[in-house]
C-alpha cells in the first residue's frame, strides 16, 4: 500500500528501526508516542513526531487522518501497567477497553485494532516490514552455547512455549533446568533481573513468540538493552525463535554479547 504510514512508537529502538525501515522503502511516516524522550529521538532524526497522552484516542485517530496516514503500524513497547495507575482515558479508549473484555495483551491489541480498522486505517505487519532484522538459525555471536545452556535452552523454550500459549509472557529465565522467573506484565528485562536473582550466575533466557502470534503487532524483540540486563545480572546465554524474533541494532547487539561473553543462538 502507498502513502504515508502512521507508526504508534511505544519504548525503545524499535520506533527508530521502523523510521529506517520505512525510509529504505521510500515510505513517509507520522509517528505518534506517548513518551516525550521519545518524540524528542524521532524528531532529531527529522522525523513527523507527536506527543499524546495515551488514553487520548479521539485525539490520535484524528492526528493519523491528518496526516494522510493509509495505514498503521505498531513498534515498541507500551508498558500496560499504566491502566492500573488509573490514567485519564477518553470516551473511544474507555471503549476500547470495555470491548476488550480482558486486560491480557492480545484482547487489548485486538481491540485497538478492530477501532483503527472500523476507522479505515488498516494494521500493517509488523514481522513484514521488519522482515529483515529478524535473523534465521543459528549462533549470532562467537560463542556458541555449550552443553549445559543447550539443556537449559531446549527445557526453556519448551517452557517459554508454554507461558506464550496462555498469553501470560514470552520469556522465562531458566537454569540447570528449572523455571527461575516466568515474564508476565513487567517485561523481559525485569523477569530476567528477577530470575537472575534467584539462579545466581549462568542463567539461560529463552525467548519464543506465541502460538498464534499476531504479525501486526508485538512480535518478540531483544536489542543492546536486553544484553546489558543479562550482563548486570551475570545470565550467560539468550535464546530467540530463528525467523520470528526481531534483533534491535542487531550488530551492536552481537557485539556487545561477544564483549560480555554471552551467547546468544536462534533456534
Amino acid at each position: 500500500m502507498n502513502g504515508p504510514v502512521g507508526v504508534i512508537a511505544g519504548a525503545g529502538d524499535l520506533p527508530l528501526l521502523m523510521e529506517q525501515a520505512l525510509a529504505a522503502a521510500g515510505r513517509a511516516a507520522a509517528f505518534i508516542t506517548f513518551d516525550p524522550r521519545q518524540r524528542d529521538r524521532l524528531a532529531a532524526r527529522g522525523a513527523n513526531a507527536s506527543l499524546f497522552g495515551l488514553g487520548e484516542v479521539n485525539k490520535i485517530i484524528a492526528a493519523l487522518k491528518a496526516a494522510g496516514a493509509r495505514e498503521v503500524a505498531f513498534a515498541g513497547k507500551v508498558d500496560k501497567r499504566v491502566l492500573w495507575r488509573k490514567p485519564w482515558l477518553d470516551t473511544r479508549a474507555l471503549s476500547i477497553l470495555r470491548n476488550a473484555g480482558k486486560l491480557n495483551d492480545d484482547a487489548i491489541m485486538l481491540a485497538i485494532v478492530a477501532e483503527l480498522e472500523k476507522e479505515g486505517l488498516p494494521v500493517a505487519s509488523q514481522a513484514e516490514l521488519l522482515r529483515a532484522v529478524m535473523p534465521g538459525a543459528g549462533a549470532l555471536t562467537h560463542r556458541a552455547p555449550d552443553a549445559r545452556e543447550q539443556a537449559d535452552i531446549a527445557f526453556g523454550m519448551e517452557m517459554a512455549r508454554g507461558i506464550a500459549a496462555l498469553d501470560i509472557g514470552q520469556t522465562v529465565v531458566v537454569h540447570q533446568l528449572a523455571v527461575m522467573a516466568a515474564e508476565a506484565i513487567e517485561g523481559t528485562d525485569e523477569a530476567i533481573a528477577r530470575g537472575a536473582k534467584i539462579a545466581g550466575a549462568g542463567a539461560v533466557v529463552c525467548k519464543v513468540s506465541k502460538p498464534k502470534q499476531d504479525p501486526r503487532f508485538d512480535v518478540p524483540t531483544i536489542g543492546p538493552g536486553t544484553i546489558e540486563t543479562m550482563a548486570r545480572v551475570k545470565a550467560s546465554c539468550l535464546a530467540i525463535e530463528a525467523g520470528a524474533t526481531l534483533v534491535v541494532s542487531q550488530n551492536e547487539t552481537v557485539a556487545l554479547a561477544n564483549r560480555r561473553h554471552i551467547a546468544v543462538v536462534a533456534v
